[in-house]
């Protein structure tokens, strides 16, 4: 298991353990914004200029208005030396309110743009196929598809574009003509 995915279960479980799993989320996305935003908060978070004993107090300020599980993880990734995983951390750890929340999130990409009843036909399809859970529907365009459309979720991507099946057959074709 890698550093980024043992830290962001650590985190869940803690917040799942004071019921503040939303709010830690809202918490971190604040934090990681702000500190991709302000040079200043960068440095100090990522810069080991500061003593740890000052940062803890600085970290405490601010996350003073944030749950006790968001403090006490910067905490943690700081007294580690793992401030450099902040943003991958919040990316799994969100990945993780949402299967508890028992949403999915899924990106399709599609030849041409689809209708409001073609999103809402798919993502109750797609809910079917995926044990009935809340489907959060990304779309996206590409005309370079012809047609049919690619699915990813959960790491997994599906290619049901004619493009991709007109790459798959050639490289059949290639397989065969070889053997």
């Amino acid at each position: 298991m890698s550093a980024v995915s043992t830290y962001a279960e650590a985190l869940f479980q803690a917040a799942r353990d004071r019921d503040e799993v939303e709010k830690t989320l809202e918490d971190l996305k604040d934090f990681d914004n702000a500190v991709a935003e302000t040079e200043e908060l960068r440095l100090f978070f990522f810069g080991g200029q500061v003593p740890e004993s000052q940062k803890r107090k600085a970290i405490d300020s601010l996350t003073e208005d944030m749950t006790l599980t968001t403090s006490n993880f910067l905490k943690v990734l700081s007294d580690n030396d793992r401030e450099e995983i902040l943003h991958e951390v919040v990316l799994r750890y969100e990945e993780l309110v949402k299967e508890h929340l028992g949403k999915v999130e899924v990106s399709v990409t599609t030849a041409v743009e689809l209708s409001d009843e073609e999103i809402g036909k798919l993502k109750e399809r797609l809910g079917g196929m995926l044990e009935g859970k809340e489907v959060v529907l990304e779309t996206s365009v590409n005309p370079d598809l012809l047609g049919g459309a690619v699915f990813r979720f959960g790491g997994t991507m599906f290619d049901g574009s004619v493009r991709g099946r007109l790459a798959s057959l050639r490289e059949e074709m290639l397989e065969r003509s070889v053997v």
